[in-house]
């Protein structure tokens, strides 16, 4: 019996530990973590989300682009923490500090969203119906100067949007994270 007991509290604990280093080492996508300054500190990311939309948008649009900017924009801000970074959300360029040493600014852009259809993805599937994002970011450095930029976009069949923007704000990190820890 005794002996059950010491095999059973082995595999517990080696399941444990084992879960602790999946964990860990996706936490950050498996990908290291952000760069920081020659003194130690970190790197601050100004994120402007550029809320401006068409004129000639329809109401309905206009509120589920709102739905998801309301949503990306901290969805964003804790992946570039959880990465590493102090980050912020700025509602202008102007208030970006242009010129600080170790702070970045992060331009993004919704280009295109179309939440699909929920009824298409649920009764015809196969990609009927798909959420669709699609973007633009830029970040600029101290100096003005643009050190990476991207259009990522996706899609997807399933059932939350947020998929879409989760995607997208993780290849934005991603992105952004690559081209730092290559040289300031």
């Amino acid at each position: 019996m005794r002996n059950t007991s010491h095999r059973f509290s082995f595999t517990y604990l080696f399941f444990v530990a084992c879960a602790a280093l999946l964990f860990s080492s996706s936490a950050c996508g498996g990908r290291q973590g952000a760069p920081t300054l020659p003194n130690g500190q970190r790197l601050s990311i100004m994120v402007f989300l550029d809320r401006s939309v068409a004129p000639e948008t329809p109401p309905e649009k206009v509120q589920q682009l709102q739905q998801v900017q309301d949503w990306m924009e901290p969805d964003l801000l804790a992946l570039l923490r959880n990465a590493g970074y102090d980050a912020a959300g700025i509602m202008t360029m102007d208030a970006a500090g242009a010129g600080a040493p170790g702070r970045y600014t992060l331009r993004v852009q919704i280009l295109n969203y179309s939440g699909g259809s929920k009824a298409a993805r649920m009764f015809v599937g196969f990609g009927a119906g798909a959420a669709r994002l699609d973007t633009h970011f830029e970040l600029v450095g101290p100096n003005g100067q643009s050190y990476v930029s991207g259009s990522p976009g996706t899609a997807t069949g399933r059932a939350d949007w947020q998929r879409v923007v989760r995607k997208v704000n993780q290849e934005i990190v991603a992105a952004v994270n690559m081209r730092l820890r290559q040289g300031l």
